[in-house]
C-alpha cells in the first residue's frame, strides 16, 4: 500500500495565476489606423477546406480564432489572411471556421453582428467588431464580459464532466463570490479556517470511501457501487498510462473540486464496475503518484475568500492480486470540495495589450475581466452615462446631473448642416490660417449633416507626441460615411502618414475601449497639406489600405450621438453643448475651462490659473501640464515658467479681491493680504529650459 496525502499548497505564479503566453505566430500591422492581425496564408471555400489535412485544417482555425478572440477583447480590428486556395473568384469562408468563430462569440445572435468577411484579390479580410455584454438574453443569462476559446473550468454532472461554457463559468463564479462572502459574515471561526471546517471529511459517507481504506483488492473484484456524481471509473488498458493521467486527471479533480468532491477511480471497467487494475509491467506506481501529484500542483485556483489553499487530496495505490499473486495496482484519488475555483489549466483568452502584442490573460486577469470587480456607484449618482453592458476593456461611468433630453442635443448637434465645434477654435484657426475654409469646404460639402470637432493638435489630447507641423485636426462624425480625422499640415511632411495613423489608432481604441462606443467603428486618417501660398492649395491625402464594408458607415443619429457621447468621455476638455450636460465624474470641464484649453498654449510665455475654492483649479493646471508635456521640445524651450496659485482658505476673499489682486501682483510671485493669510497654500508648478 503506497499513499500520497496533499493539501496542495504551492507558489500561484507556478500554477497559471500570474504568468502569461505570446503568441508571435500572428502578430499586428503597425502600420494601420487599426489593430490589424495578420495571420498568413488561410484556406477558404468549404470544399478547400474538406481536402485539408486534419492538422493543418486545425492550424488554420486556431490561428483565425485566437485572432479574432483577442480583437473581440481589445476593442475590435480586422484579420489579414493571405488565400491559400487558388480560387480565382470570392469563396465562402468555410464551415468549420464559422462554426469556430459562432462558438467564440457564444452568442444567440447572428454571426455577422460581430464579424464579417470580404475578398479583395488574393487577400481576405476578417472584420472584427469590439465584444459587448449587452443585456441579459432570453433566458435571463447574462453573457461574460469577455470572450474566451475555454475557461478551463470543470464541474460533474451525474455521470459526466462538464467544461462550463463562458456563460456558465461566470454564473459559477458569481454564486462561489457570494458562498464566500456569506459564509465569511456568518462564520465566528477566523477566515482562514472557515473551508476546512465547511468541508472537512465531507466524502467520507461516500461508499467509496470503504475501498480507498483497502491495502489490497481481488483482480476482477465488482464494486459494489455504480459511477455516480462523486465517483469515475477509468481503465487505461497501455503503456502509456502515465500519459493519459498527465493530460486528463486536471479535468477530473477540477471537476470533483468544483462540484461536491469525489473518488476517481483508476483501474477500473466503468460497465461492469469490475476491477481491472493497472498491470505492474505498464506502470511504476511511485513514478505514477508523482505524476498525479505533478498535474495537480500546477492547476491554477482562484480565490473569493481570504483564504490561499490549494486543492486538497489524497492519493492512493492499492494491491491488486490475482489468484494470490500480485498483478498490479489500483489508483484512487479522493478529491475534498473546493471553496472558491479550482481550473484544469489557465483559461483560454486573448488580447492584444498596450505594445501591440498579441498575450494570453492570465487566471487572476481573466476572472477579474469575467467578474467586472468594479464598485457599484449607481446609488450615488443620478445615472449610467456608460452602462456595464459596455466593451471588455471599459469601465461603466457616472454622472451625477439628470440630463436635458437626448431629443434636444440631437437638434442642436445634428440640426441638417454641418456644426464646427468649438466653434470659437474654428473661428480662430481659419482668421489664422488663409485658405483653410476653402481646404476644408473641398473635403466637406458644408450641406453634410453633422459635427466637426475641431482640435489644434487631437494627438496631444490623446497623450501622444504633438507634430510641430500640424495647424490642427478635424475629426468628421456624418451620417452615411464612416467617421474621419483630417490633419491639416502647414507643409509637405514624408512622416505624415505615421502621424495620422497612430493618431487615429489611439482615437478609435480609446473611443471604444474608454469611451464604450460598441458599434462597428473605424477612423480613417486623411492629411490635408495647407499650401504657403494663400491663393493655391496643395492636397495629400492618406487613404487607408483596407476598405470597410459598408456597416462600419455611421447610419443614424442614435449612431452619430452613441460616438460624441464616447468622445466627450475621452477627451474630457472638448468643449460641446454634451459636456454641458453630462457633466462630472470624468472631470468635463465647464465652458470657461474649456475656452482655456482651447487657446494656442504656444502663444503664452506665462499662465495663470485662479479662482475660488471648489472651483477645480488644480485639475485644470493638471490637465494643461498633461498638454504641455505632450507638446513639441520647440515650445518646451519657449516656455519660461507656468505658475499655478491654489487658495485654500477658511476666509474666503471675493470676486473683486481676487480680480484686483491677480491683475496687479500676481505675476510678481505675491500672495494677497487677508486675515486667513496663514492658511493660504501657494502652490507653483514650472517647466523651463
Amino acid at each position: 500500500m503506497r499513499e500520497l496525502a496533499s493539501l496542495g499548497h504551492g507558489c500561484r505564479d507556478m500554477c497559471g495565476i500570474n504568468m502569461q503566453t505570446k503568441d508571435d505566430s500572428i502578430v499586428v500591422d503597425p502600420s494601420q489606423p487599426d489593430l490589424v492581425i495578420n495571420v498568413g496564408k488561410v484556406t477558404f471555400g468549404e470544399e478547400n477546406r474538406k481536402k485539408l489535412q486534419k492538422n493543418q485544417r486545425d492550424q488554420e482555425k486556431k490561428k483565425v480564432v485566437r485572432a479574432a478572440c483577442a480583437l473581440l477583447n481589445s476593442g475590435g480590428g480586422v484579420i489579414h489572411t493571405e488565400m491559400a486556395n487558388e480560387d480565382d473568384h470570392p469563396v465562402e469562408m468555410g464551415q468549420d471556421l464559422e462554426q469556430a468563430l459562432r462558438e467564440l462569440i457564444q452568442s444567440s445572435d447572428v454571426l455577422q453582428a460581430f464579424i464579417e468577411c470580404l475578398q479583395q484579390g488574393r487577400h481576405s479580410y476578417i472584420y472584427v467588431k469590439s465584444w459587448s455584454s449587452g443585456p441579459p438574453s432570453e433566458d435571463s443569462c447574462t453573457k461574460p464580459r469577455i470572450c474566451s476559446l475555454s475557461s478551463s473550468l470543470y464541474r460533474r454532472s451525474s455521470t459526466s464532466v462538464i467544461r462550463l461554457d463562458p456563460r456558465q463559468a461566470l454564473d459559477f463564479l458569481k454564486t462561489q463570490k457570494r458562498n464566500a462572502k456569506h459564509t465569511l459574515r456568518n462564520e465566528e471561526s477566523p477566515p482562514s479556517e472557515i473551508p476546512n471546517i465547511i468541508h472537512q471529511n465531507v466524502s467520507e459517507s461516500n461508499p467509496a470511501f470503504q475501498v480507498f481504506q483497502s491495502n489490497k483488492i481481488e483482480h476482477g473484484h465488482i464494486l459494489p457501487f455504480p459511477e455516480s456524481q462523486s465517483v469515475e471509473f477509468k481503465q487505461y488498458s497501455t503503456k502509456c498510462i502515465q500519459e493519459y493521467v498527465r493530460r486528463k486527471i486536471p479535468e477530473y479533480i477540477s471537476a470533483f473540486a468544483n462540484t461536491e468532491g469525489g473518488y476517481l477511480f483508476i483501474g477500473v471497467d466503468d460497465k461492469r464496475k469490475t476491477v481491472l487494475g493497472c498491470a505492474k509491467e505498464d506502470v511504476d506506481p511511485d513514478s505514477l503518484q508523482r505524476v498525479i501529484a505533478g498535474a495537480i500542483s500546477k492547476m491554477p485556483v482562484f480565490h473569493f475568500c481570504s483564504t490561499d489553499a490549494r486543492v486538497s487530496y489524497e492519493t492512493k495505490v492499492i494491491d491488486v492480486f490475482k489468484k494470490e499473486n500480485l498483478y498490479g495496482y489500483l489508483v484512487v484519488v479522493k478529491v475534498e470540495p473546493f471553496c472558491c475555483a479550482v481550473f484544469s489549466e489557465a483559461p483560454i483568452s486573448w488580447i492584444v495589450n498596450q505594445k501591440q502584442e498579441i498575450i494570453s490573460l492570465n487566471t487572476k486577469e481573466w476572472v477579474a475581466k469575467m467578474m467586472d470587480t468594479d464598485p457599484d456607484l449607481a446609488e450615488g449618482f443620478k445615472s449610467l452615462l456608460i452602462s456595464s453592458n459596455i466593451p471588455p476593456c471599459c469601465r461603466p461611468v457616472y454622472f451625477r446631473k439628470v440630463p436635458e433630453p437626448k431629443a434636444s442635443i440631437q437638434q442642436h448637434l445634428f440640426s441638417g448642416h454641418l456644426q464646427y465645434i468649438p466653434e470659437s477654435l474654428w473661428k480662430e484657426l481659419s482668421s489664422q490660417h488663409e485658405g483653410l475654409e476653402e481646404l476644408i469646404h473641398q473635403q466637406i460639402p458644408p450641406a453634410s449633416c453633422g459635427t466637426l470637432i475641431f482640435s489644434r493638435s487631437l494627438a496631444v489630447d490623446l497623450n501622444l507626441e504633438e507634430k510641430p507641423e500640424v495647424i490642427c485636426d478635424a475629426l468628421l462624425i456624418a451620417k452615411n460615411r464612416p467617421p474621419t480625422l483630417y490633419t491639416i499640415l502647414g507643409g509637405q511632411d514624408a512622416e505624415a502618414q505615421d502621424y495620422c495613423t497612430r493618431t487615429a489608432l489611439t482615437l478609435k481604441q480609446k473611443l471604444v475601449n474608454v469611451g464604450g462606443y460598441s458599434g462597428k467603428l473605424c477612423v480613417i486618417p486623411k492629411a490635408l497639406c495647407l499650401s504657403p501660398n494663400v491663393s493655391a492649395v496643395s492636397l495629400t491625402v492618406s487613404s487607408p489600405q483596407i476598405d470597410y464594408p459598408c456597416s462600419y458607415n455611421l447610419a443614424d443619429t442614435q449612431q452619430m450621438e452613441a460616438l460624441l457621447q464616447a468622445f466627450v468621455i475621452v477627451l474630457p476638455d472638448f468643449k460641446s453643448f454634451l459636456s454641458y450636460n453630462l457633466e462630472k465624474i470624468l472631470n468635463l470641464f465647464r465652458a470657461i475651462e474649456n475656452e482655456i484649453l482651447t487657446q494656442n498654449l504656444h502663444d503664452c510665455r506665462d499662465l495663470f490659473v485662479h479662482g475660488l475654492p471648489g472651483s477645480e483649479k488644480t485639475i485644470m493646471a493638471m490637465k494643461i501640464m498633461e498638454k504641455i508635456g505632450m507638446c513639441a521640445s520647440t515650445f518646451k524651450q519657449k516656455l519660461v515658467n507656468m505658475v499655478v496659485n491654489v487658495c485654500v482658505m477658511t476666509k474666503v476673499l471675493s470676486p473683486c479681491q481676487v480680480d484686483s489682486w491677480c491683475q496687479g501682483n500676481l505675476k510678481n510671485g505675491e500672495t494677497p493680504e487677508s486675515e486667513s493669510n496663514n492658511n493660504l497654500c501657494d502652490t507653483r508648478l514650472q517647466a523651463s529650459s
